[in-house]
């Protein structure tokens, strides 16, 4: 089962479409389909992974990693928080 849907693409990539199409075995619609497909694969994937920063806290707060103590005297000075 399918749908007919009308899309505007650029200029450019409308062109890079046709040029492929022309040596491809896949229609336009068909190329286009794979790409969607794959897009909303990809985004799915994104969407169900942490961030790698919460990845790390995740594993320190656990035990897994060692965590490193931040000492304020080895911070470089960026002066006060009101000079922008």
């Amino acid at each position: 089962m399918a749908q007919r849907i009308s899309v505007y693409l650029e200029e450019d990539v409308l062109a890079a479409l046709n040029e492929h199409t022309q040596v491809s075995p896949l229609s336009r619609s068909e190329l286009v389909d794979v790409a969607v497909r794959r897009f909303l694969r990809d985004e799915r994937r994104r969407a169900r992974t942490p961030p790698p920063g919460t990845r790390l806290a995740q594993r320190i707060a656990a035990g897994e990693l060692p965590s490193r103590r931040v000492d304020g005297r080895r911070l470089p000075a960026s002066g006060a928080p009101w000079a922008n």
